[in-house]
């Protein structure tokens, strides 16, 4: 079987990585070019001005050639400018070659007029002719070295020629002239020759100074662009790795992790596909769990068997796998599916957790040679976290079994309990009653203990039940908008009575501009009844309980309901919530109570999105308090 292993050697860069810096790199030439073409405007112009101030301090300069030469610039400046349009709005014109050919006849067309302003202007001893290194220095920034220097040679062979000529005679001369006096920059032949070889080397040292550093800027800016595409890949990653992690700590269900897991990496890694496989309790066989980018129907029946594979037995002893020019026969390990997908390159990591391995994260590309060192690496933190999330996933379907193995045990208990319990308390009814015979005081008083009893363990089981139908979610969850004002009138309706009996002031006091919560109103009341029952439940005669509804100051419902009760002790705050529990100074009054009112209460609130908390202060009563987000 034949791999390709990017942890033994290192590629040049992907794809992606080159077409961005040929993009930088174009972007940058044609800036420059349009610069070029935005001084040469200034040419003519210039050229005007010149004329103008010779005129003024007394030189004369030949006007018609000058100006001719003016235009010739004006003209192929258009021509450049038109090209230039072409450029930006033609795609198929948009290469690098096309763009240096642009640039070339720029200089080319330059050096020519300048030859021209040049003769016409003294020749050799013209003060135009060091205008040349400017020109060099140019064509040093836009083309590449060896374009460069031709064009000093160029410069210097052409004003070496030219003085030949003007000096044999064979090009007519045409010298500065001041107040009607020829001017004379070089004289004699020897100064002549000295000029022009201060001249060759300058534009030659020029040629070559220039094109030094704009390699090693070019160099800087391409080293550059590959940091710079370098920290961006980094930032995706992280970024996509953020993603994984925040799905681990949203969603505990493992077919949401999974396929986001799968999306986010073929994403981030710029890939065909994705996948996860597990491996079964036995160990023998792989299936996918989730894919993305995949073909449908690569799933295999009953899984892959790892003995039938060499290549997944290779990846699950721990070593990761990637290929470059992937086999049919490597295909066809991973199943039938595969076989058909047109892939060139694969990359596959374990998923370990606990010291074993437990499956196969897997990367698939139609490109050859796709994967590197940082995409295994990548791979490898992805794979820690998506063995992480599994376990995490799995753990919680065990919790939320057990949960429902719980709820469903409690409510058959609860269920078969009812009956027997009704029964009882219609018999003791019954004998106390004298109905089957004649029952004493004493008698009677111990068969209302035991009646009071079964009342209370009655209450348990009907709360037993409503609990778990509540958690177990056998009841629907309505979400309609609840009036809270109607639903607290109804509330102190039911226990107005109760209150009295007890001796105790009962209010209710709703605030107009109150908003509703959007929930189920029958929880709701439930959770209510609950609250309001306990406070007078455990407040002495001569108290006062208080509902009070308004509008929280961070947004939404509150709804407090205090009394002026026993209070809760403080080593009892913590298990409150718990089921069950009921605190000691609520025992000893030999009030009837379940332990399961308050659990109930903070179930229906946190369904509705909302906290509960409380203050208590011990033998001066206690303030619950329900935040429900609501809709004005």
């Amino acid at each position: 079987m034949t791999t390709h292993n990017p942890l033994e050697r290192e590629t040049d860069g992907v794809a992606s990585d080159r077409r961005a810096r040929q993009r930088l790199l174009l972007h940058e030439l044609k800036d420059r070019s349009l610069w070029f073409v935005r001084v040469r405007w200034w040419v003519p112009p210039g050229v005007v001005a010149g004329l103008a101030l010779g005129r003024l301090l007394g030189v004369g300069l030949p006007a018609a050639p000058l100006l001719a030469t003016a235009l010739l610039v004006l003209g192929y400046n258009f021509f450049f400018l038109r090209w230039h349009y072409r450029f930006v709005h033609e795609p198929e014109m948009q290469s690098e070659e096309t763009l240096r050919r642009f640039t070339r006849w720029q200089v080319v067309c330059d050096f020519g007029a300048m030859f021209l302003l040049v003769h016409f202007t003294g020749g050799g001893g013209s003060p135009f002719v060091f205008f040349f290194i400017f020109h060099v220095i140019f064509a040093s920034i836009l083309l590449r070295h060896g374009t460069a220097h031709w064009f000093a040679c160029a410069a210097a062979l052409g004003m070496g020629l030219l003085t030949l000529a003007e000096s044999q005679g064979w090009l007519p001369g045409h010298p500065l002239l001041y107040r009607d006096q020829p001017v004379s920059l070089t004289g004699r032949t020897l100064p002549s020759l000295f000029t022009w070889g201060f001249f060759a080397a300058s534009v030659l040292i020029t040629s070559f100074a220039t094109t030094s550093i704009m390699e090693l800027i070019r160099r800087r800016i391409a080293h550059l662009a590959d940091l710079t595409e370098a920290v961006l890949g980094l930032n995706r990653k992280l970024q996509s790795l953020q993603t994984i992690m925040q799905t681990i700590v949203r969603s505990r269900r493992l077919e949401t992790v999974l396929a986001l897991v799968c999306s986010e990496l073929a994403k981030v890694m710029d890939v065909q596909g994705c996948s996860v496989k597990l491996l079964a309790e036995d160990g023998r066989t792989l299936r996918l769990a989730s894919t993305h980018g995949l073909p449908p129907g690569l799933e295999v029946a009953g899984g892959v068997e790892t003995a039938l594979s060499p290549l997944n037995q290779r990846i699950l002893a721990g070593e990761p796998f990637a290929a470059g020019q992937v086999t049919q026969a490597e295909l066809a390990q991973l199943g039938e599916g595969f076989a058909a997908t047109q892939l060139q390159s694969v990359l596959f990591v374990p998923l370990m957790t606990g010291g074993r391995v437990i499956g196969i994260l897997g990367a698939y590309c139609r490109e050859p040679e796709r994967f590197r060192r940082d995409d295994v690496e990548f791979m490898g933190l992805a794979a820690e976290l998506v063995a992480i999330a599994l376990e995490n996933a799995r753990a919680y379907e065990a919790v939320e079994q057990a949960g429902r193995e719980r709820e469903r045990f409690m409510y058959r208990i609860a269920h078969n309990l009812r009956a027997p319990l009704a029964a009882m308390s219609s018999m003791l009814t019954v004998v106390r009653d004298g109905y089957i015979g004649e029952v004493s005081e004493n008698q009677r008083e111990y068969l209302r203990r035991v009646e009071r009893r079964a009342g209370s363990l009655g209450q348990m089981v009907n709360e037993l039940m409503v609990l778990a139908a509540n958690q177990g979610e056998r009841r629907a969850f309505v979400r309609e908008r609840v009036d809270m004002s109607a639903l607290a009138a109804k509330v102190g309706r039911t226990f107005q009575e109760k209150a009295t009996e007890r001796g105790l002031q009962f209010l209710i006091q709703s605030d107009p501009d109150a908003p509703s919560p959007l929930g189920d109103a029958g929880l709701l009341e439930q959770a209510l009844e609950n609250l309001v029952s306990n406070a007078i439940k455990y407040t002495p005669a001569g108290g006062r309980v208080t509902v009070v509804l308004a509008r929280a100051a961070r947004g939404g419902a509150r709804i407090d309901v205090s009394d002026t009760g026993i209070g809760i002790p403080e080593p009892a705050r913590a298990s409150l919530f718990t089921e069950f529990f009921r605190a000691d100074n609520a025992k000893r009054l030999e009030i009837s109570g379940t332990g399961l009112g308050l659990v109930i209460v903070k179930d229906i609130v946190e369904r509705h999105g909302g906290a509960i908390s409380f203050e208590s202060t011990e033998q001066r009563g206690t303030t619950f308090t329900l935040i429900l987000p609501a809709v004005d």
